[in-house]
């Protein structure tokens, strides 16, 4: 492949891992917040086919908002290896909640560079996404929840817009272990199937997490992850 366009190609695999994430384990953005002046670490190991690699996630609360940065290192095929770098602003008033039902909005944007398997080295950092979604949650009942986002994302290499709609529905079967279903579409991109569940060692402050996604109707594509949420972390 021409140079410029295996470059190219590398920094489209980026796009998978900047879309805006909720908590672990859930890919679909819930209208919520960590809580003002609360933080918390998420972080988990996901592997594919052809790449493996690990994403770390801490984010931050300020009254109404939360903030988010993301990093993660994936190892591609023919030795080469991408880092991705994105930075999220949400936002869940408590005026956007209405009984059970609440709404809210997330802005994000991502960098990416990839190392090559040749000697020549990248020259650094670019911008690959810009996104924003809005957010919706839904407590159907105690223990039972649905989220829905629906946005758009900003493909900076390509130079072109892609619409985004996610929806899940997350469900504790117990005090200590959460379920969830979920489907994301990108377009261009297809949808992407997920589930899988959370363990809370320690309840709401440490969760253990196994989840497994596919792309729909795309060969080889199933990506399993372990990862774990660690919440309250310098709060109250």
């Amino acid at each position: 492949m021409h140079r410029p366009l295996c470059r190219l190609a590398l920094l489209l695999l980026a796009l998978s891992s900047l879309p805006a994430h909720a908590g672990r384990p859930l890919g679909t953005d819930d209208a919520a917040t960590v809580g003002d002046k609360q933080c918390q670490l998420e972080a988990w190991y996901e592997k594919t086919q052809d790449t493996r690699g690990w994403v770390a996630s801490p984010a931050c609360g300020l009254g109404e908002f939360e903030l988010g940065l993301e990093a993660s290192e994936t190892k591609l095929p023919e030795a080469q290896k991408e880092s991705a770098q994105s930075l999220a602003l949400k936002w869940a008033p408590d005026v956007l909640k209405f009984g059970p039902v609440g709404f809210g909005a997330k802005l994000w944007t991502g960098r990416a560079r990839v190392y090559p398997a040749a000697e020549e080295a990248w020259e650094g950092y670019r911008p690959v996404e810009n996104g924003a979604l809005l957010l919706a949650s839904w407590e159907i009942t105690n223990g039972l929840n649905l989220h829905a986002n629906l946005g758009s994302a900003r493909d900076r290499v390509e130079q072109q817009n892609a619409r985004l709609a996610n929806i899940a529905l997350a469900w504790d079967a117990h005090e200590r272990v959460m379920l969830f279903a979920e489907a994301q579409y990108q377009q261009r991109a297809g949808t992407t199937q997920a589930g899988g569940l959370r363990v809370w060692a320690v309840p709401d402050k440490f969760g253990i997490d196994f989840t497994a996604a596919r792309v729909a109707g795309v060969k080889d594509s199933t990506t399993f992850s372990f990862g774990f949420g660690w919440y309250g972390l310098f709060g109250d």
